[in-house]
Parts: structure tokens; C-alpha cells; sequence
């Protein structure tokens, strides 16, 4: 019936939203890497910051120190060793120098040091041509280390750096190298605005993060961007790209991005912005995810990532090993939870298209190239919701909101495509990302296009149901069977089925329908308990109460509707085998089968739709109505007497019936029943004719041949050649010197005996010189 309907093979390696999730992982791990200023361990406390210097200190001397303050509160306190010299007017010059900042509020603790700088009392402006190390959130003195844990210390080291008290700035546009913990880097120039709170790395920034975890190392993350700023007002950093980003094998790459900080300076969001494109290379694979907009929103506590979004012309691919896999959306939403964070599960939407190609270990080549034929499935809908397993690595379930297309182009040339719709598609997955099952929801639709060389004029097949459930085998990915349940239909031009529950088994290329199942076209009506079709053989099965219903078998009357039931040839039976190549269908079982008053029973019934006959191969019975009859009296005198029609049966070994010249021969023990008459043969041949403006069949004549017995009450006729004729109800025996044994007259024979059977009269033809007699019984 054409329920192949899903597909014979699915995608052989880790689908498309593994991978897509692998990309936004890793751009969530590098980006993250950035905030070395703003992110603390997963269980520490935020700093506690230092109190505000008294209003009336403004210098402090030991060696060489000067403090500068702003409304009652440090700004930097200036420490040297030694002063070289003073000159008058003009900068002073310091060795050993360390600089401490403390910020517009006094709550945070940087510190600058230098061998050497020059420093103008005047302006409070600092300038270093050597080699300079700074600490950020550097501990201050009679802080405990509990109160920075918040903050971590960040090494910067340069050269040429020149401090403006008038606009708080710290800046260089020499080589900056970095620092903070795991993570270190370098990058061309820097301004540190010291006021403000804000720090810009200029140029070709390069930055390394080492995974900590020490029982899973990793390969490092490597960062390149071309500026970076961090706002601490705003609590916001920002790079400028491009940007390139990597770990092992996976490469992220984007225009621009940003980190959005929490109070406590902990990364709560984090944005990519701009041509955002992933790669992941392995070796079994490669995964490509793109982009114009990617998100990361992280739990500001524990640091990890729970959610992940990529907005924008979004697409994905996956290569692996005799597959592709292709996403695309609008949109693509991911939620994450635990220590560390594990995908759960997963949203796309927007004009979401899921297509996957894979090729079969044993596809077929194509003619020309002699490369292998991909099996290809395009799944489209409007919003695309899926499912982890626990370990955050696979998809567990896909499912649609909202109706959804699944078209399948088969490897196969043999089948052709399929367009699969449904109100909902769910689908499960195997640990390894191949599918499980795929289920529809009301309502479903399955479309079945001819295949690609199929004959011309070739029209498609369309099978509807409330819901589809498909299942597939786990080594070899095809599909296994097929259960579509409530109101199935089935179309295929002319040929039609329906039932309430209809099961495909790939294995044996078998289709079972059952609940009231039925299939017809124009000229065949099937019904039973169940029907079975195998598609291998083309060949269709009814179980229990079989109803056939067949339309030209008989002739039809001209002029008279092709639908009209008065010309069905209707069959009960037990069982039924229909064959489409040879046409035959095979009843057993209890066969009764009519046509208007003729009626055939028998243990079978073949049907052979091409060559319009019918057969019995075994002991048959048929019952047919014979047209009124007309009998002369005894004298020319008498006036003619009319008999109605009655029933005549014929019994036999084996039946055929011919459509053509409304013939039916009857081979075997051959024995026709009309009134009180019966006619015996090897084989007879009984012909019919329409009967008036009805469509029934009357009996015209019969023709007997072999052994031919005639018995009415009292005799018992016998020749080689028998024919009964129906209208003047007679029968005429010839051949093998017939004779006839009456009970009451004894022994006749002739060469032509006539016996009516009506009435108890019987004609003696005998031959040249013998003159033909009439005989009666003599009542007494």
C-alpha cells in the first residue's frame, strides 16, 4: 500500500543541534575567559572595601611618599625609595617607585611600579620610560585575604607609561602583557582611566585561559580581538573584532562582542555580535555554526552558563562520516543547569529547517559520477523544541510545536520521495543521535511521489490518519515498522483503502489493516476483519468475513451506470488472495457469491479480472432463474400452456464462467436440477441471456456431453450428447443409440429422444424409414 511512508535510512552519526551546542558552549568558555577582573571563584566572597582616608591627611613621608586626595578621599598615594633629583619647576625624578590607586571612591586598590619615573608635583602627572608592573585589586595593607578574594589581583607589564592626574588616566602604547590567574595574554597599548573605573586594551589583543580543572585537562583557550574596554560604571566590557577564539579543534570568529558584570563584578551575560561563526573539527567530524547575534546569560554564584541563544540567520552543518546535517532558524535557544552546566534542553524557531543527508553503507552509485546516492530528509517548522540526555551531550527527543513537513528523498531510485505532514512531529533519539521513533499528530498526511524512473503518467500515493508512529532499526538505521492509527485512508489513482488502524513491517515488506478495513476502485470493493498487502508481491490478503464486490464480470447492460449495483458480481468467503500482476483474486472458505438471482457456492472461487471469468477448482453449486415456458397440448387443436420460470441448479467438480458469450462450463459429475428434473453429464456448458429490462441472467440453453443421464420420476434416460432448452423446457438426447427405461412402458430407444419437463411426454425421433412418435402415460 505504499507505507514505506518514513524512510529506509536515518542519519548515521551525531545529528546537527549536538554540534550547535557544541559551538555555543565554547564561545560561553572563551568569552567568559575576558572578565580575568571580574569573575571569582565559584565559592568565594566579594571584597570588603577600605575605608575612606581622614579628610586632613593630605602628605605622608617615609623615604618619599605623597598622597593626593579629592573631597576627603585618596585618590593615589606615590611611593619611591629615593629621589634623584628636584628640579625647580619641574618633574621630580623617582626610583623604586610603587603608585597606589585607589579610584573615584576610594574602593579599589590598584598599584603601578617602576625602577624609575618622572613625577610633576605640580600637575600630578607621572612618566616612565622603563619597564612598569601593575596589580588591580591588589590587597591592600590590614586587609584580610578573605576580603579580596572577590576581586582577583590582575599583573599588567609594560613600558612608557604616563599617568594624568587632571583626567585620572593610566596609559601606554607600548606591549602590555597580562595576567590573572589561569589566564594570561598581551596586547598593543592600553588607557586606564583610574577615576572612571574603566581599562582599554588598543590593539591585537592575544589572551590564553588554562582549563583548572585538574582531573579533566583541557587544551587552552586562546582569544585575539582587536580592542578591548572594560566599564566599570557600567559594568560592561566590550571587544571589537574581529575576534577569534579557539580551543583544540573548535574556532569561534565575530565582529564585536560584550561582557555585562553584576555589582559584585561577576559576569552575569555575555554577547556576540556580527559574521559569528563556529567550527568545531574532529576527527569523526566537523561542525559549523553561524550567526549575526549570540547570548550567554550565566548564574552570577556559581559562574556557570544557563542559557545560550544565537538570533539571526542561523545555521549550522555537520559533517561526519557518510553524513551531513544542515540547521537552520531565526532563532536557536539554549537552557543549561548543574555543576557544571549540562544542556537540558533546547528551542529553535523561526522558519526552523532541519535538513540531513546520509548515505547508506550499501547505497547505490550514481550512473555517471559512480559516487554513492545520499539518502536526504528536510524537516521544516515554525518552532523546533528538543531534549538532552543527562550528560548534556546528546539529543534525547525532537519535537515541533506546530504542524510540521518531513520530506524524504530515498537513496533508493527504486522508491520515490516522500512528504510526510503532520499537526506535530516527535521525534527520539539513540545515545549516538540516530533516530529511535518518530511520532504524528493529528492530523497526518503522508504523500508518496513516484519514483525517479518510474513510467511516464506515474501519479503519487497518499496515504491520512489522526497519528503515524515510526520505528527504526538501531544497527542499521531503516525503518522497521510503521503504525498509523484513527481514520486511515489510502489513495493511489483509482485504488483506494481505508480502515481504523493500518501496521507496515519493513522485514516483510507487509501491511496490515485493520478496524472495518476495506480497499476498492472501480470495478473491486474489498471488505474483511483484516487485510494484509505485500508489497513485495503486490499481492493483497482478507481474513474473516470477506466482501467482495465486483463490477464487470458480468457484462453490462449498454447505457446502464458503471456503479450500478444490480451489475456486481458480490462474494462472501472466510478468506481472500488477490494477485495485482496476474489480476486473480482467490476466494476460500464458505464461498458464496451472486449476481442478481444467480448464485455460486463453493469451498473456493477464483475471479480473474482481466480475461472477466470466474472458476472453481473444487465442488461448486450455482443457482440460477430460467424464463417461463410454453408446452403444446396433446392434438394440434389444443391451445398452448403456459409455465412460470423457476430455479435451475447445476452442480459439478469444477466451474468456469466466461463473460464472453455469457457461457458457464461445468466439468466432473456435472448435474443440472430444473423442477423434477435432473440432467447428469461429464461436462456441460450452460449459456445465459438478459432477462428482459432487469440485469439478471436467465438460463438460455445447456449442452451436455459424456455420459449424459436424464431422470424424471419414473424413467431414466441415457445418451453421449444431452441439450436442454429452457423456453419449451425440453430436453434432446443423441448419440450412443439413446434409449429411455420408463417404469410403466418399458424400454424406447431412438436416434433423438425429446423429453419435456413439465409433463410426463417424451418424442421418439427414429431415424430415416422410422417414424417419430409421441408417448403419455396412461393414468389408471
Amino acid at each position: 500500500m505504499g507505507t514505506t511512508g518514513i524512510g529506509q535510512r536515518e542519519t548515521r552519526r551525531k545529528g546537527l543541534i549536538t554540534g550547535a551546542v557544541g559551538g555555543a558552549l565554547i564561545i560561553a568558555a572563551l568569552v567568559i575567559s575576558l572578565a580575568y577582573w571580574g569573575r571569582a571563584s565559584r565559592r568565594e566572597k566579594p571584597v570588603v572595601l577600605p575605608e575612606s582616608v581622614p579628610v586632613d591627611i593630605h602628605q605622608q613621608l617615609s623615604g618619599y611618599t605623597f598622597t593626593r586626595s579629592d573631597g576627603g578621599r585618596r585618590i593615589f598615594t606615590v611611593h619611591a625609595a629615593r629621589t634623584v633629583s628636584f628640579k625647580q619647576g619641574g618633574p621630580t625624578v623617582l626610583e623604586d617607585v610603587m603608585v597606589e590607586l585607589f579610584g573615584r571612591t576610594g574602593n579599589r586598590h590598584d598599584i603601578m611600579r617602576t625602577h624609575r619615573c618622572d613625577y610633576n608635583n605640580q600637575s600630578g602627572d607621572l612618566v616612565t620610560s622603563g619597564p612598569v608592573q601593575m596589580e588591580l585589586n591588589a590587597q591592600s595593607e590590614g586587609q584580610s585575604t578573605g576580603e579580596s578574594r572577590g576581586k582577583p589581583a590582575v599583573h599588567l607589564e609594560t613600558s612608557e607609561v604616563s599617568y594624568q592626574h587632571d583626567g585620572a588616566m593610566v596609559m601606554s602604547d607600548q606591549e602590555v602583557r597580562f595576567q590573572i590567574g589561569p589566564a594570561s595574554g598581551v596586547a598593543m597599548g592600553m588607557v586606564y582611566a583610574t577615576k572612571d573605573g574603566w581599562l582599554e586594551l588598543e590593539k591585537n589583543l592575544v589572551m590564553e585561559l588554562r582549563p583548572q580543572d585538574s582531573t579533566k585537562p583541557g587544551p587552552p583557550i586562546r582569544l585575539s580581538a582587536s580592542r578591548l574596554r572594560y566599564d566599570k560604571l557600567n559594568r560592561k566590557i566590550m571587544l571589537w573584532g574581529p575576534i577569534q577564539s579557539s580551543q583544540g579543534d573548535r574556532t569561534i570568529l565575530a565582529d564585536n562582542g560584550k561582557l555585562f558584570l553584576n555589582e559584585a563584578n561577576r559576569v552575569t551575560r555575555w554577547e556576540l555580535e556580527g559574521n559569528i561563526k563556529s567550527l568545531d573539527v574532529a576527527a569523526a567530524k566537523i561542525v559549523k555554526l553561524s550567526c549575526d547575534l549570540a547570548q550567554g546569560d550565566l548564574d552570577p554564584v556559581s559562574g556557570e552558563i544557563n542559557h545560550l541563544s544565537a538570533e539571526g540567520n542561523v545555521a549550522g552543518e555537520s559533517r561526519g562520516k557518510g553524513s551531513i546535517s544542515l540547521f537552520n532558524a531565526d532563532k536557536l535557544e539554549l537552557w543549561l543547569a548543574g555543576t557544571p552546566s549540562k544542556v537540558e534542553n533546547g528551542d529553535g524557531s523561526g522558519k526552523v529547517q532541519l535538513v540531513i543527508e546520509s548515505i547508506p553503507p550499501m547505497g547505490q552509485g550514481d550512473k555517471k559520477t559512480g559516487q554513492k546516492i545520499a539518502d536526504k530528509k528536510i524537516l521544516s517548522a515554525t518552532e523546533l523544541k528538543f531534549g538532552f540526555r543527562p550528560d548534556g551531550k546528546s539529543v534525547k527527543d525532537v519535537q515541533t510545536v506546530g504542524p510540521a513537513k518531513l520530506v524524504i528523498d530515498p537513496a533508493d531510485t527504486k522508491v520515490g520521495q516522500r512528504i510526510i505532514t503532520a499537526g506535530q512531529l516527535l521525534m527520539s533519539l539513540n545515545p549516538q543521535s540516530t533516530i529511535e521513533t518518530i511520532r504524528g499528530l493529528k492530523p497526518t498526511r503522508i504523500v508518496f511521489q513516484p519514483p525517479r524512473n518510474a513510467p511516464p503518467g506515474s501519479t503519487p500515493q497518499e496515504s491520512t490518519a489522526d497519528t503515524f508512529l515510526a520505528t527504526f532499526d538501531e544497527a542499521t538505521h531503516d525503518l522497521k515498522d510503521m503504525k498509523q492509527s484513527g481514520n486511515y485512508t489510502f489513495h493511489d489513482g483509482e485504488r483506494n483503502a481505508s480502515a481504523q488502524d493500518s501496521v507496515y513491517v519493513a522485514s516483510t515488506q507487509g501491511v496490515t489493516l485493520t478496524g472495518h478495513p476495506q480497499v476498492w476502485d472501480a470495478e473491486t470493493r474489498m471488505k474483511a476483519e483484516r487485510l494484509l498487502f505485500d508489497l513485495r508481491n503486490n499481492t493483497a490478503e482478507g481474513i474473516g468475513k470477506v466482501q467482495g464486490s465486483h463490477l464487470g464480470i458480468e457484462k453490462q447492460k449498454p447505457g446502464s451506470p458503471a456503479q450500478d449495483p444490480a451489475n456486481a458480481t458480490n462474494v462472501l468467503a472466510d478468506h481472500m488472495v488477490a494477485q495485482k500482476r496476474s489480476q486473480v483474486i482467490h476466494y476460500d472458505g464458505n464461498v458464496r457469491a451472486w449476481r442478481g438471482t444467480d448464485v455460486v457456492e463453493s469451498s473456493s472461487l477464483d475471479i480473474w479480472r482481466a480475461e472477466k471469468r470466474l472458476s472453481s477448482g473444487s465442488k461448486v453449486l450455482t443457482s440460477h432463474l430460467q424464463p417461463a415456458s410454453h408446452t403444446q397440448g396433446e392434438t394440434p387443436d389444443t391451445s398452448m400452456t403456459q409455465h412460470e420460470g423457476g430455479p435451475l441448479t447445476v452442480r459439478a467438480d469444477l466451474l468456469e464462467y466466461f463473460n464472453e458469450g455469457s457461457k458457464a462450463s461445468y466439468r466432473g459429475h456435472v448435474r443440472l436440477q430444473t423442477g423434477t428434473t435432473d440432467m447428469n453429464a461429464d461436462k456441460m456448458d450452460v449459456y445465459f441471456s438478459q432477462a428482459g429490462t432487469t440485469q439478471a441472467t436467465e438460463v438460455d440453453h445447456a449442452v451436455a456431453e459424456g455420459h449424459v443421464v436424464v431422470l424424471q420420476p419414473g424413467r431414466r434416460a441415457t445418451g453421449e450428447h444431452g441439450e436442454y432448452s429452457s423456453t419449451p423446457g425440453e430436453i434432446v438426447l443423441t448419440g450412443g443409440n439413446p434409449t429411455i427405461y420408463d417404469v410403466e412402458k418399458g424400454l424406447t430407444t431412438g436416434q433423438r429422444l425429446t423429453l419435456f419437463v413439465h409433463d410426463d411426454r417424451l418424442l421418439v425421433d427414429g431415424g430415416a424409414g422410422s417414424p417419430s412418435m409421441t408417448k403419455h402415460r396412461v393414468a389408471h
